[in-house]
């Protein structure tokens, strides 16, 4: 169905499905909730661009690739989720501004590549699990964010990680293995403590702006 923008009412999937990837790829006049067969694998771009669609996101338990899932859903209303064997997590929920409620992230997961970005009535704390890699403006102007920043032992990039996160407070982290830490806490103006630089930064431009 990927492009029938003309197509409304609610999306359905069946329960043999696997791959639903790009399945509903811009159908901006669905509404109703997202649905995820108990079988899905892959999600990746399933829903991206319907921002008519309310409701909450899901994701099954069998869920892999998550990447660009709910990208734009700007009208998706609830919590994210994130499922037990989610590993790419790439711009899942960029720009659904309407998203409530603490970011997730798995424990399998290795990129966080724009996850939340835009994401600005997010509360609670940011996460990061054990694995993953790339931080890379993952809460980017996720300015409700509240609480003390996280970074993974295995992350590497920490681009513009913290981008405008002007309500987070505690200190700042820096993983052993970050080597970029390119405005990592731009305008995050209510932190305490003294700045950080792992031993493997190479790039801080702009990183405490």
């Amino acid at each position: 169905y990927k492009g029938c923008k003309t197509l409304t009412g609610s999306p359905t999937c069946g329960n043999n499905v696997i791959n639903m990837s790009y399945a509903y790829e811009t159908c901006s006049n669905l509404t109703g909730a997202p649905v995820c067969g108990p079988n899905v694998v892959d999600m990746a771009g399933a829903y991206s661009r319907c921002n008519n669609m309310t409701g909450s996101p899901i994701c099954g338990n069998n869920v892999i690739n998550m990447s660009y899932a709910y990208y734009l859903c700007s009208r998706l209303n609830g919590a994210p989720v994130c499922g037990p064997n989610v590993t790419n997590m790439h711009y899942t929920y960029r720009n659904c501004s309407n998203l409530t409620g603490s970011p997730v992230c798995g424990n399998n997961v290795t990129s966080m590549y724009q996850t939340y970005s835009s994401c600005r009535n997010l509360t609670g704390s940011p996460v990061c699990g054990n694995n993953v890699t790339n931080m890379s403006y993952t809460y980017s102007n996720c300015y409700n964010l509240t609480g003390n920043p996280v970074c993974g032992n295995n992350v590497t990039d920490m681009t513009g990680t913290y981008y405008d996160c002007r309500n987070l407070t505690g200190n700042p982290v820096c993983g052993n293995n970050v080597t970029s830490m390119i405005n990592t806490y731009y305008n995050c103006s209510k932190f305490t403590g003294a700045p950080v630089c792992g031993p493997n930064v190479t790039n801080m431009h702009r990183a405490y702006y």
